[in-house]
């Protein structure tokens, strides 16, 4: 038993670790539940993080529709205007100015000049946006971009989006250039206004973390149309970093994950505040909003160790779903309450993978424990017991204690007169025919009482009720058996007889009291019993039937408990093995010549128990009436031979 308890819990260690393992590897694998969970994340940082103010170091200035409206062309945008805004915003004491626009082919000559002059004179560091083949230009793009911005600092302007929402999740590392480091776009502006990030190209790209706006009418940063710079006081661009670049419908948009909140439209942005959000998480030092490895691993340790709980309690089908329910919704409930709470990020896609995996491992675990079980069970009692006892402890396995307990029951015994003698002098082949005939019949209609068959030894049964199934109305069970029991035996031994086979008839002892029921003899040999004195009773009774001369021998105490079943008292019999006296009865059949008589040998046995002599009278004239009942016959030979009283005393088993 140990063992196997000790096997059940390494089992459900494992599955708990297949379970958990599953949940972490499939996130990273599929990139689906990957999607899911970066959702969800985002889901609760865009709609649950408190409202930020406007970063206070960091301003866009805008190149926006109506900008456009005002210059000779579109695009290239035009290089005379922007040299005019570098200045400008060089005149207002500017910390650095950065433009996130590629210089990648000439445009009218002398505005070319004009910017880069403005680049290269400006007192403020200029940082310029910077892309090669590696970003779709083409080698005469590259080579122009190179000579312009010669002497400029630059980075590079890539976005690391995901690949399956499209969202900007990192900030690129920057990578090597010709044999020299060159960092990213927003690395760069923040080591121009003396920041930590330098010039050194990242060794991994860096979780991007998006800064909360104040309200969803205002953006993080403070916004500028770039046509109106010149008309703005100076004072709102002393000192800031200034990123300039595009803020149009259509050009250099991306979703941020503000859009699980407000939308795929409301919730995008354009590159240039993207990089605005990159450089002020350096410049302070932020870092995104995750989900801890460590968080992670225990959270779906917990979702797997709960489903395989859920699954291993024995309730209802329906309750159990029920807690299943609510557990899974309890996970999901502290993941968005542990962020709200206390910013920290749970799992929920890892974690209800791990738990559908525990849960399908579970119900498997726990449904093959479980057939085990029913098997154990089936096979340990289909041999004693009936069939509808046998479902009744499938379905209630806590009604079956296996090993020993004092339990109140009623025993039964069988027993065929002469049967040793039948069996010796009859044909082998014929004697277990008839046999078998006989027990068969016997075990059905024990079966269709419910009782226990413990034993069956040659031709004798040993049948209790009460145990393993706790049946309150044992006795009367018993009793009603015993009944049917002798009713077949006497049809069956007499159609033998009338074949010519001295077929001996069935003798049944009946009693009822404490016994030790359980398995004996360990797990390997199982054996399901009963021992004392209460069963060495019952077969003293039934061996005290063939003194007597009746073949029903019943105990005062089984008597008690069947108010309903006609008996009428056999005497006070002193069993072998006992010094106090047990009254016992024989149950009367309804419609039996026995039961028509019952008053007028009530009579006589209570003027026997009073040693009346008017008994010995009764009693022959019973005899008279009713010439086969042995019983009357027994107390007529006792008073002929000058015994009186009730008590038995018999002389063997």
């Amino acid at each position: 038993m140990e063992r196997r308890r000790v096997r059940d819990v390494l089992l459900a260690v494992a599955l708990v670790l297949c379970a958990s393992a599953a949940g972490l590897a499939l996130p990273r694998l599929i990139p689906v539940f990957a999607t899911a969970e970066r959702w969800l994340v985002d889901l609760r940082v865009a709609g649950m993080s408190a409202p930020e103010p406007q970063h206070d170091r960091v301003v866009v200035v805008a190149v926006t529709e109506d900008t456009l409206a005002a210059l000779p062309y579109r695009s290239p945008l035009d290089r005379g205007f922007l040299a005019g805004l570098v200045e400008a915003l060089d005149a207002a004491g500017a910390a650095v100015i950065a433009i996130d626009s590629l210089f990648d082919q000439p445009t009218e000559p002398e505005k070319d000049f004009r910017l880069r002059a403005a680049l290269t004179v400006a007192r403020a560091p200029v940082v310029v946006a910077w892309a090669d083949g590696d970003d779709g230009l083409t080698p005469r793009q590259t080579a122009f971009l190179k000579d312009y911005l010669q002497g400029v600092p630059r980075g590079w302007a890539t976005l690391l989006t995901d690949p399956y929402d499209g969202i900007p999740r990192w900030i690129y590392p920057g990578r090597d250039l010709h044999g020299r480091a060159l960092a990213s776009f927003p690395a760069a502006v923040v080591a121009a206004a003396g920041g930590e990030s330098g010039q050194a190209v990242a060794a991994e790209p860096v979780p991007l973390a998006f800064r909360q706006p104040p309200s969803a009418d205002e953006r993080a940063f403070r916004s500028f149309p770039a046509h109106l710079v010149p008309l703005l006081p100076k004072a709102w661009f002393a000192g800031k970093i200034v990123l300039i670049g595009a803020d149009l419908p259509h050009t250099d948009r991306h979703r941020i994950p503000l859009s699980t909140v407000l939308g795929n439209r409301e919730g995008s942005l354009p590159g240039v505040h993207i990089h605005a959000n990159a450089v002020a998480q350096l410049l302070d030092g932020r870092i995104a909003a995750a989900i801890r490895p460590t968080v992670e691993i225990a959270t779906v340790a917990v979702a797997g160790v709960g489903a395989l709980l859920i699954g291993g309690i024995n309730v209802a089908a329906s309750l159990q779903i029920g807690l299943g329910v609510a557990f899974f919704a309890g996970l999901w409930f502290a993941g968005f309450a542990a962020y709200a709470a206390w910013g920290v990020l749970l799992p929920l896609v890892s974690p209800s993978l791990a738990f559908a995996f525990a849960v399908a491992g579970g119900n498997a675990f726990w449904r093959g424990r479980s057939r085990r079980h029913i098997r154990f069970i089936e096979d340990a009692f289909s041999r004693f017991t009936s069939p509808s006892v046998v479902r009744e402890l499938v379905r209630d396995p806590s009604r079956l204690r296996l090993g020993g307990e004092k339990r109140e029951i009623t025993c039964l015994f069988t027993d065929i007169a002469g049967f040793t003698s039948w069996v010796e002098g009859s044909d082998p082949e014929q004697a277990l025919s008839v046999l078998n005939g006989y027990l068969d019949e016997m075990c059905r209609i024990v079966f269709a009482h419910d009782g226990t068959m413990n034993k069956i030894i040659g031709d004798a049964l040993f049948v209790f009720f009460g145990a393993p199934v706790a049946q309150p109305d044992h006795a009367a069970r018993a009793v009603a058996c015993a009944l049917d029991l002798d009713a077949f035996a006497r049809r069956f031994a007499q159609a033998q007889r009338e074949q010519g086979i001295p077929f001996g008839d069935t003798r049944v002892g009946v009693h009822s009291g404490v016994a030790v029921v359980g398995n004996f003899g360990g797990d390997r040999f199982f054996d399901y019993t009963a021992y004392g004195d209460t069963v060495n009773t019952t077969s003293r009774l039934e061996g005290a039937n063939k003194h007597i001369g009746t073949l029903v021998c019943v105990g005062e105490a089984t008597v008690r408990q069947c108010p309903d079943v006609p008996f009428r008292p056999i005497g006070s019999i002193v069993v072998v093995g006992r010094s106090e006296p047990i009254d016992t009865y024989e149950p009367l059949a309804a419609g039996s010549a026995a039961t028509a008589r019952l008053a007028k040998y009530l009579e006589a046995f209570g003027w026997m128990r009073e040693y009346d002599s008017r008994a010995q009278r009764a009693f022959e004239d019973l005899a008279e009436h009713v010439p086969d009942d042995a019983l009357v016959k027994f107390h007529v030979a006792r008073l002929g031979r000058g015994e009186g009283g009730v008590v038995l005393r018999l002389s063997g088993k």
